[in-house]
């Protein structure tokens, strides 16, 4: 009966170590490596990956909606980006390519919403819609005039997408 205290003790003290061990073993980055040799540019894939903190200790599952919460914010970013173009335009030629631009992010937003409530209930095969996200950014860049000074934030929306459909491809197979 003494021992009984410091076997659950044990057991206790080892299930916890466990618990703790398995939680902080996140993506290796071989599979980052993996995950992004199949974008444009692995190492920029990786880069935006590892951008944020939680990468690190992810899970697979935890990376899908870091990849979405990351191509939401650079396309949330790109929304206002675009809305402040139209508004500051004077051309209105240029006005009615912006407002077209705003209306293809606002697509984008919606479609990512849709990706992350599917990656919150783990139907990564049902997230379908990413590679939308690529088109809609070129059709909205290739309507500006070549001179328009949205070519980076089209390529950062460009290489994010990327890596969102990169990552949750990858979870789905």
């Amino acid at each position: 009966m003494g021992c009984f205290p410091l076997f659950s003790t044990v057991t206790l003290f080892v299930a916890s170590l466990f618990l703790l061990i398995s939680c902080s073993c996140g993506v290796t980055p071989a599979v980052l490596a993996t995950i992004c040799s199949q974008t444009q540019n692995q190492e920029i894939c990786e880069s935006i990956l590892t951008s944020d903190p939680r990468t690190s200790s992810a899970d697979l599952p935890t990376l899908s909606l870091i990849s979405l919460e990351l191509t939401m914010k650079q396309a949330s970013d790109n929304y206002r980006s675009f809305t402040q173009f139209r508004d500051n335009t004077t051309n209105p030629s240029l006005k009615n390519e912006f407002s077209i631009c705003v209306t293809l992010y606002k697509d984008m937003q919606d479609k990512l919403k849709a990706a992350y409530l599917l990656s919150e209930q783990r139907k990564f095969k049902d997230i379908t819609e990413l590679g939308q996200l690529t088109t809609l950014a070129y059709n909205c860049e290739n309507g500006l005039p070549s001179d328009s000074p949205t070519a980076a934030i089209t390529e950062d929306m460009l290489l994010t997408s990327q890596t969102a459909i990169s990552v949750n491809a990858y979870i789905a197979t």
